[in-house]
C-alpha cells in the first residue's frame, strides 16, 4: 500500500509505521528527559528547593551571628529573642519561640545544638555557631519515623551511612552523627519492643572502593572489620590481630600453642559458633557497619530476651536459668525470626573487637578517661542487676558512644572458639569481680559454665 501526498509523491505503509515508531520513541525520550528522576523538571525542582533552603539558613545564620555575648559564645536568651522578633513563622519543637512572660508557658531553646523549623525546612544551630540543614538521621529522630520498607540506608551530616532495619526507629537519645553512636529502637516487634542497638561503622567494602568515616571536624578515619589484639598501652598489635575467621589468634606474643578462631558456618567446633560468620562479614562490609546490643542482654518480665535498659540483666540467677554459651547463642538467634530482613546472633569476635576500636577512636567520656577503652577495667565493684546505667555515681557508669558496660559488670559470652576442647569458649570484657580484666580481655571457659557475673550481648546485621 502507498500513500500519496499533494505533490503526488508516495510513501509505503512500512515507512509510515517506522516514522510513527520513531516519533513515539522521541516523545518517550522527551517525556523521560523532562519528568524522570533525573529529568529537567525534577532537577529544576531540587535546585529551587536547595536555593530556598540556603536562603532560609542564611536568615537564621544572621540572627545567630547577632547573638554572641562579650565572652565570645552564643548567648542563648539573646538568640531566642532574635529568632522570635526577626523571623516570622520559625518554630522550635513544633511551636513558636515565645516571649518571657511570667506565668505563661514558654517554648525556648535551652541548649545547642538545636533544630528549628522554618517554612517546612529543618535547620540545625550548632554550639559553634554554624547553621546547616538537618540531616536524614536528625529528621528521622525528630519525626519519630518508623522505617517500614525493608532496610533503609540514611546518612548523617558528614556523609556517613547507617542502614536502619525494618520496624526500627532512631532512639530519642541517639546521637545524630555516626561518631557519637547512632541508637536504633525496636518500634514494631511485640516481644522485643523498645530494644536498642548501636551502629558500629566499618570502613571495609566488598568492592575495592574507598570508604572512610568522617568526623565533625571533617577529618577521616578507617575502622577495619578485624579480630584485634591490643597491647598493654591500648594500642592495636598489628602482628597478632587477624583478618580471617580461621586465622589462629593468640592474645599475646608469648602465648602457648592454644589459640582462638571463629568457626565457619559448616565447620565443627566444641562451642556454638556464629550462625554464619561469612555472611556477617559480607553484610558489615557491604553496608559499612553492623549493630551491637546497647546493653548486656536483658530479660523482660515475661522472660523474653530484650535490649531494654530498664529490664534486668540476663544472667545466671538459679539452677533453672543456666546462661551458658550455647543458651546465650540460642537466645540471641531467636530474638528475631526468619521473616525479618535482618539477622540476630550472639556477638562474635569481629563485632566485639571492631566495636572497641570504634569506642576508642571516638571516646566521648567526660569523666574517668584515664586509659584507652581497650584496656579499661570495670568501673563498678559490684554486680548491678540492671547494669551500670542504673548507678547514680556517674564515675562508675561505663558508657561510650551510647554503648554500655563492655568493660564493666558481667563477662560476656561470644561465638569465638578456643582450641582447648575442655574449655572451648571465650568470655570477653571486664567483670566487676575481677579488677585485672578489661574490655579487650579474652578468657577461655567451659561450654557449660554459668556464673552470676556472666551475661552476653546480641548483634544485628542486615541481610544482603
Amino acid at each position: 500500500m502507498e500513500f500519496k501526498t499533494k505533490e503526488g509523491k508516495g510513501i509505503t505503509l512500512i515507512a509510515f509505521v517506522i516514522t510513527i515508531i520513531v516519533l513515539l520513541i522521541l516523545a518517550g525520550v522527551t517525556i523521560a528527559t523532562l519528568t524522570g528522576d533525573n529529568g529537567i523538571l525534577n532537577q529544576a525542582g531540587k535546585a529551587k528547593d536547595k536555593t530556598t533552603e540556603a536562603e532560609l539558613i542564611e536568615r537564621v545564620q544572621v540572627e545567630v551571628a547577632g547573638s554572641y555575648g562579650l565572652e565570645g559564645t552564643i548567648n542563648i536568651p539573646t538568640l531566642n529573642d532574635n529568632l522570635r522578633k526577626n523571623i516570622l513563622g520559625l518554630t522550635y519543637n513544633g511551636k513558636s519561640i515565645s516571649e518571657d512572660i511570667e506565668g505563661e508557658g514558654r517554648n525556648r531553646i535551652e541548649e545547642l545544638p538545636a533544630t528549628v523549623t522554618l517554612n517546612g525546612y529543618d535547620i540545625v544551630i550548632e554550639g559553634s555557631g554554624n547553621v546547616r540543614q538537618s540531616n536524614e538521621i536528625e529528621k528521622a529522630k525528630s519525626n519519630g519515623t518508623v522505617f517500614s520498607d525493608g532496610n533503609t540506608p540514611i546518612t548523617d551530616s558528614y556523609g556517613n551511612s547507617v542502614t536502619i532495619p525494618k520496624g526500627f526507629k532512631i532512639a530519642s537519645d541517639s546521637a545524630t552523627d555516626v561518631t557519637g553512636g547512632i541508637v536504633i529502637e525496636d518500634a514494631t516487634y511485640t516481644n522485643t519492643m523498645g530494644s536498642q542497638f548501636v551502629w558500629i561503622p566499618v570502613s571495609d567494602t566488598i568492592e575495592e572502593e574507598s570508604y572512610l568515616i568522617t568526623k565533625p571536624d571533617k577529618t577521616t578515619v578507617e575502622i577495619k572489620l578485624r579480630r584485634y589484639v591490643f597491647d598493654d598501652l591500648g594500642n592495636i598489635n598489628a602482628t597478632l590481630s587477624k583478618t580471617n575467621p580461621s586465622d589462629q589468634l593468640k592474645d599475646s606474643s608469648d602465648s602457648d600453642y592454644y589459640y582462638f578462631t571463629e568457626g565457619l558456618k559448616n565447620s565443627t567446633t566444641d562451642n556454638t559458633h556464629a550462625k554464619d560468620i561469612e555472611t556477617f562479614i559480607n553484610s558489615a562490609k557491604t553496608n559499612h557497619g553492623y549493630y551491637i546490643g546497647r546493653y548486656e542482654a536483658r530479660k523482660s518480665s515475661v522472660g523474653n530476651l530484650t535490649e531494654v535498659g530498664t529490664d534486668y540483666v540476663y544472667k545466671f540467677t538459679n539452677e533453672s536459668e543456666l546462661i551458658n554459651q550455647s543458651s546465650a547463642a540460642t537466645a540471641s538467634r531467636n530474638m528475631y525470626n526468619e521473616s525479618v530482613p535482618f539477622t540476630s546472633d550472639l556477638i562474635n569476635s569481629y563485632a566485639w573487637d571492631t566495636a572497641i576500636v570504634f569506642e576508642q577512636t571516638f571516646d566521648n567520656r567526660t569523666t574517668d578517661k584515664t586509659k584507652p577503652y581497650s584496656i579499661q577495667n570495670s568501673l563498678n565493684t559490684h554486680l548491678a542487676s540492671t547494669g551500670t546505667n542504673n548507678l547514680t555515681d556517674t564515675t562508675q557508669q561505663d558508657k561510650i558512644c551510647n554503648i554500655w558496660d563492655m568493660a564493666s559488670n558481667c563477662y560476656e559470652w561470644t561465638t569465638e572458639s578456643y582450641s582447648n576442647s575442655e574449655s572451648p569458649c571465650a568470655y570477653r570484657g571486664g567483670s566487676c569481680y575481677y579488677s585485672n580484666r578489661n574490655t579487650s580481655y579474652r578468657y577461655r571457659q567451659y561450654a557449660y559454665a554459668s556464673r552470676n557475673y556472666s551475661s552476653f550481648r546480641p548483634i544485628l546485621y542486615v541481610n544482603v
